[in-house]
């Protein structure tokens, strides 16, 4: 299994990246989007026009894509789409992507639709980034920023047990409080991930690229 975690979702593009997927991501293969990760409560027409195929959005995440040479990408809608749909498409998919955004939501609306088992059994390619690489998760938490005005712990989809991560790290003392509370809390190792970083987790094996790197283990903050 194959774990890819980004704070940008052109960060999959990034030379330090491409490197390392260009050996696993092969252009005959089918890519599903979960597009469940919007703030608010979007009207079906502002949804649609928001993950439209001819959206900014939705190209720029189709074109980093299309960079390794993959054209079969496939967009599991909130609106429009019956669960079994879903499903389907989630077990025919080669590499599984999360996006950006609420990753609480993403995680209540996967349960609602009814798709969790399926997505959870998935075991070949997962690629997030920002909430996306959260809720890769078994729990992960969300600290305090501009869309977010508390400290919170969250269940994930558990397909990465042994690890915590911040998205978006830039130092910020909010971000430091979040990741020592983790630590204290669940003696995991934490991950930092700023825009310009990415971890790739291949099995067991972690790696840690850019400017990514540990923060800090069971024994404390690695300096």
């Amino acid at each position: 299994m194959v774990n890819v975690l980004l704070s940008r979702s052109s960060a999959l593009n990034y030379p330090f990246v491409k490197n390392v997927l260009d050996e696993i991501l092969k252009p005959n293969m089918k890519v599903v989007v979960i597009a469940f990760s919007f703030f608010g409560n979007l009207t079906k027409e502002e949804y649609n026009q928001t993950y439209s195929d001819n959206s900014e959005y939705v190209v720029k995440i189709n074109e980093n894509f299309n960079d390794y040479g993959i054209t079969n990408i496939s967009w599991i809608k909130y609106y429009d789409m019956t669960t079994d749909l879903m499903i389907s498409l989630i077990k025919d998919a080669d590499i599984l992507y999360y996006p950006g955004g609420a990753p609480d939501l993403m995680f209540e609306r996967i349960k609602e639709k009814k798709i969790f088992e399926a997505l959870k059994s998935f075991d070949k390619i997962i690629i997030g980034s920002s909430a996306g690489s959260m809720i890769q998760l078994d729990n992960y938490h969300i600290s305090k920023d501009n869309e977010y005005f508390k400290y919170s712990m969250n269940e994930g989809m558990g397909y990465i047990n042994n690890m915590f991560v911040e998205v978006h790290y830039r130092r910020r003392k909010k971000q430091k409080s979040s990741l020592r509370k983790v630590r204290r809390l669940y003696k995991k190792d934490a991950y930092i991930i700023p825009d310009d970083g990415a971890i790739i987790k291949i099995n067991d094996k972690i790696l840690t690229l850019g400017t990514a790197r540990k923060f800090s283990n069971k024994k404390g903050i690695i300096k």
